[in-house]
């Protein structure tokens, strides 16, 4: 399996967990490690004016543990925003990449100038990398752009190398346009152009949902990285599936039990490191996600759904974990 380079920083892997808001927080990302396989993982969006200002919240989301690296911190924001500044702050504060959302389709994120709609100012955009780049001192900077606007203003291959001209160390791409937001199927060609425009490492996204997708990923586009967005949040040992067929390795089996200790761990993970109401939150939401590896379930997804504690959750799981059959709820 071949290592990859981001400026300085050596993944053991080339298989990256996306930044995502509201997902990919400290507890999952933890799990995902564990798991095994994540040569990367990225940071929840993190609103530049909010570091800059200081709240806690965001500027918390930005300063990993130890155990959470390597972490690419991404910042979202317009060219008015303090991008530079923001990103400054996080590499003071032990940030070893910086990434830059220019592909969030996400209205209220558009709607502010930023995500993909900076993909419509290739020039300007160039111009604020080159800013955020010089503020990194010497971390290194990268950019995750889509396709482009739509299938007319296809930009990805010019804005990544205008994005390649001025430092930027690598470039993740969404093959999707931002009019599509997550429909339709994923555009390899789209992203094999980008590969062929750029001499920096390109990570492909989209429709990573399987071994084979992510080998298809890697033979048709060329691309040095893949990165692995939603469907994470039902398996999250895809990560080390993949990393072990580019061992040349089988994946591991994994039976029910073994998928329900998985969520047994990020109840925990949220607990330690979020409390009780986050993982009430996170895990009667996702464990319909869960149940979809699990077969006929029902019983103990109504259960943990309708839980009111950490405990009734931990309770369901255990007692499905011990009794290994279906049972009346």
């Amino acid at each position: 399996m071949a290592h990859m380079q981001i400026g300085a920083v050596k993944l053991e892997c080339p298989v990256v967990l996306a930044p995502m808001a509201g997902i990919a927080d400290l507890p999952f990302r933890l799990l995902c490690r564990e798991l095994g396989g994540v040569g990367l993982a990225g940071s929840e969006l993190l609103n530049a004016r909010a570091i800059v200002r200081g709240i806690p919240a965001i500027c918390s989301k930005a300063m990993p543990p130890p155990e959470d690296s390597p972490l690419s911190t991404q910042i979202y924001g317009s060219l008015e925003d303090p991008l530079p500044q923001a990103a400054a702050w996080a590499v003071e504060n032990g940030a070893m990449i910086i990434d830059i959302n220019m592909g969030c389709p996400i209205d209220k994120v558009c709607k502010k100038n930023g995500g993909s709609l900076l993909m419509k100012t290739p020039e300007k955009t160039a111009t604020l990398a080159k800013q955020i780049i010089d503020a990194c001192d010497c971390v290194p900077v990268t950019a995750k752009v889509r396709l482009g606007w739509d299938e007319g203003e296809l930009t990805a291959p010019e804005i990544a190398k205008r994005l390649e001209d001025v430092g930027i160390s690598a470039i993740t791409v969404h093959g999707r346009t931002t009019s599509q937001k997550f429909s339709g199927a994923v555009c390899l060609d789209g992203i094999a152009k980008v590969v062929e425009a750029v001499s920096i490492p390109v990570i492909g996204n989209g429709d990573i949902n399987s071994v084979e997708s992510a080998m298809q990923m890697f033979e048709y586009t060329g691309c040095s990285a893949v990165m692995v967005g939603r469907h994470a949040m039902k398996e999250p040992w895809i990560f080390d599936d993949i990393s072990r067929c580019l061992n040349g390795e089988n994946a591991n089996f994994r039976g029910r039990n073994a998928k329900i200790e998985v969520i047994l761990r990020h109840l925990e993970l949220i607990l330690e490191h979020r409390g009780e109401r986050a993982a009430l939150h996170c895990i009667t939401n996702r464990i319909a996600l869960y149940g979809r590896t699990l077969g006929h379930i029902k019983p103990l997804k109504e259960r943990v759904r309708l839980a009111k504690s950490a405990d009734e959750i931990r309770e369901a799981l255990e007692a499905w974990l011990t009794t290994e059959t279906s049972f009346a709820g």
